[in-house]
């Protein structure tokens, strides 16, 4: 077998890779020989020998969760298909798909993209406290402290975004540090975190109406800083907006006079509530960082290629037992053996240890997911390469699959570990293993089958080597280096 590049050592090796495959073709072999009987009659027996220490109720349990996890996944691949067939867009259903998904928990869990956002949560909210709090720890209050929390709210609702949307930039409230305000000081700026340098810079007041705000802006001199007003007073306050906003059009949320006065009360009360992505942020703009993320993962995912295993085995002319019943099921789209097949397979090679990156005792929901994608690109390469779909629209179906996987995971795991779930699944890891699988499953279905896939794969590979080169044209020089990196990472063309 042609040895596997070395950009992948790090994450399989040649010795794992041939387990893997060897597994996944064993599960088939079951499935084929018994495709006219229910899953569980064939696919506990397989567990059972391939996890001879599990007990009979263990076995159970993963057969159940295959299933029920397949079931689900079906649903939503379904759900998303007539979603983009009515007209909807894939992050328009990603969007109703996560506000099921994420009720009752903070956004930061859902993913482990999400996770990464922590930090500025925490740099939100500890902001809040400082403005809120006296030195002594006693709650301030200022009459005034409604205009200082709206310097806080704006700042720190533009970085939420600004974390979101990938931007660099942060606001800031310039706090005097103990000493007094300076006269004509600026109350917030957006600075470009690398060289220092302020972007932008506001003065912002809240008066109790749009005169007596006017007044306030009279009173000192604040050339070349934009003025910021409640956003109810803005229409009568010339030369005024209700939001700061860098050039990237990463703005921060509008506040009204009686919002900044409800949060003062809620301070001064005791009662402040600490930001909350479900509560203090659109959803929407959560799903556009999620998507932008699951583009990137479907343009990965194709580079490496659901044929790649068809195309070793292929180039080094290896004989193939071909499954009849899988040809003619990955034909016909009655593909539901193939699948618990497939995810048997993987779960089992996460509870041998081969596949070492996806941690041993990962819920078969991760395992399900990782196959039930592999199995549907497989079609979608075959597809592009019979000119059923073109290279653009096989690019699109492997998104929504990606979409799909995202939806699944979240709907099958609680907390924090749908971070964990998805990183296992969508990560160099998953992808890796799901190409593994997706190729075992084309060459088990005959050479002209995957020959086929072979075909779509390349094509598929050129448009998400564009993609791919696209996206990092707007990254800094600074990390130019990455392009080779990722572009590197094909072992099998």
């Amino acid at each position: 077998m042609a040895k596997i590049d070395d950009s992948y050592q790090a994450i399989i090796s040649d010795a794992e890779f041939n387990k893997l495959t060897s597994i996944t073709k064993d599960f088939l072999k079951s499935y084929s020989q018994n495709s006219d009987k229910p899953v569980k009659e064939w696919l506990i027996p397989e567990l059972a020998k391939q996890l001879p220490g599990k007990s009979e109720a263990e076995l159970q349990k993963i057969a159940d969760e295959i299933i029920d996890r397949i079931a689900i996944r079906e649903e939503k691949d379904e759900s998303l298909r007539q979603a983009v067939s009515d007209g909807r867009s894939t992050e328009g259903w990603l969007n109703s798909e996560f506000k099921k998904a994420t009720a009752g928990m903070s956004a930061d869990q859902t993913t482990k993209y999400f996770q990464s956002l922590d930090e500025t949560i925490k740099d939100a909210n500890d902001a809040f406290h400082r403005t809120i709090t006296n030195k002594n720890g006693t709650i301030s209050q200022n009459p005034n402290l409604d205009g200082y929390l709206a310097e806080q709210y704006h700042a720190q609702t533009y970085n939420l975004k600004a974390a979101v949307k990938e931007s660099p930039n942060r606001a800031e409230v310039l706090e005097p540090n103990g000493k007094r305000y300076g006269k004509n000081s600026k109350d917030v700026v957006i600075r470009d975190p690398i060289t220092g340098k302020i972007i932008r810079s506001y003065q912002l007041k809240y008066g109790k109406d749009a005169a007596a705000t006017k007044r306030e802006y009279k009173k000192g001199n604040y050339r070349g800083q934009r003025k910021v007003v409640p956003a109810d007073q803005c229409n009568e306050i010339p030369h005024s907006t209700g939001k700061i906003e860098s050039s990237d059009g990463i703005t921060s949320k509008p506040l009204t006079k009686e919002q900044a006065v409800q949060l003062k009360k809620k301070a001064q009360s005791g009662n402040w509530e600490d930001l909350d992505w479900n509560n203090s942020y659109a959803t929407k703009d959560l799903i556009s960082g999620i998507a932008k993320q699951a583009g990137k993962a479907t343009a990965n995912g194709a580079l490496v290629g659901a044929g790649a295993y068809a195309i070793q085995k292929l180039a080094n002319g290896e004989e193939i037992e071909t499954e009849e019943v899988v040809e003619s099921a990955l034909e016909s789209g009655a593909d539901y053996g193939i699948k618990c097949a497939a995810a048997g397979a993987l779960k089992v090679g996460v509870e041998k240890e081969i596949i070492k990156g996806i941690p041993k005792g990962v819920s078969a929901n991760v395992c399900t997911n990782i196959a039930f994608t592999a199995v549907e690109d497989v079609k979608v390469m075959k597809k592009v390469a019979t000119g059923e779909l073109t290279v653009e629209e096989g690019m699109d179906t492997l998104e929504q699959n990606t979409a799909s996987t995202l939806a699944g995971l979240a709907a099958g795991e609680q907390g924090a570990a749908v971070g964990a779930a998805v990183g296992s699944a969508l990560g160099p890891v998953g992808t890796f293993v799901g190409a593994a699988v997706g190729g075992t499953i084309a060459s088990v279905a005959g050479s002209t089958v995957a020959k086929t896939v072979v075909k779509g794969v390349q094509k598929i590979k050129k448009k998400a080597r564009e993609i791919i080169s696209d996206t990092i044209e707007t990254v800094s020089s600074a990390v130019s280096n990455i392009k080779d990196t990722v572009l590197g990472w094909i072992p099998f063309f």
